[in-house]
């Protein structure tokens, strides 16, 4: 029995022990001033200074060694020419390669049967000169390239667009949470902590859908115009501030 006797003591001893950690603890959390969280959109317009152009060869023979090869020999002249026109070999590269058999199906039914092969090569292109848009576009296409599938523009680098975007973005949650402040019958305090979200980062797209066929004769001379637009670097800023309530 005693010794269930000082156990019981010392439990006691133990709670009344922690009893005042846990009073200050809740004590410091009521004690904790009232907050004022704002959140804060912002985006800056920036001109692209970049771009990607993706041409497509198709070919077509009775062989698949016969469209290979008419294939290899288009796309080696588009190359040639798109270096031509001032594009480095690095700014070149390969997307993909195919050779696939072309069907006949008889009206009848049964099984089909070859009657061909068609040879597809794609390539990227990157172009540093806006300005060349047009006449890499035209390049291309002159020398046999099928078709543009595609036309992206970029902006190297967004780093001094993003920190304009978080400056504004900082300055509207401070205004925000002003009137927030003034609307509670008070002001805001010191900064508690503010938080960055880059909705847009490095790199920035504009798509740009295109399918062009070779051009006619008629319009060889004519540049092929390209409006780039501008591209849109967008930040989100999360913020708390404390809140001084009006005496």
């Amino acid at each position: 029995m005693a010794i269930i006797h000082q156990s019981r003591i010392t439990v006691l001893l133990l709670l009344l022990a922690a009893s005042p950690a846990l009073a200050q603890n809740t004590a410091a959390a009521s004690a904790a001033p009232p907050r004022i969280v704002t959140v804060a959109t912002e985006e800056v317009e920036i001109a692209p200074d970049r771009a990607v152009v993706t041409f497509t060869v198709e070919t077509r023979a009775r062989t698949a060694a016969a469209a290979g090869t008419e294939n290899a020999r288009i796309q080696a002249a588009v190359l040639d020419t798109l270096r031509r026109v001032g594009i480095a070999s690095a700014q070149l590269k390969t997307q993909g390669v195919s050779i696939n058999p072309e069907y006949e199906y008889p009206r009848e039914g049964g099984r089909p049967t070859v009657v061909g092969y068609q040879a597809q090569n794609s390539i990227q292109v990157e172009v540093r000169q806006i300005s060349l848009i047009g006449t890499v576009i035209d390049a291309g296409l002159s020398r046999g390239a099928s078709n543009v599938g595609g036309l992206r523009f970029f902006a190297a680098s967004t780093e001094a667009a993003t920190r304009e975007a978080l400056r504004k973005a900082v300055f509207r949650a401070r205004a925000d949470a002003d009137a927030i402040a003034e609307a509670a019958g008070g002001r805001i305090g010191g900064v508690i902590e503010i938080v960055s979200n880059p909705v847009s980062a490095g790199p920035v797209f504009r798509e740009m859908a295109m399918t062009m066929a070779a051009r006619s004769e008629a319009n060889a001379d004519v540049t092929t115009p390209i409006e780039s637009g501008v591209l849109k670097v967008t930040v989100s800023v999360e913020a708390r501030f404390t809140f001084i309530p009006r005496p």
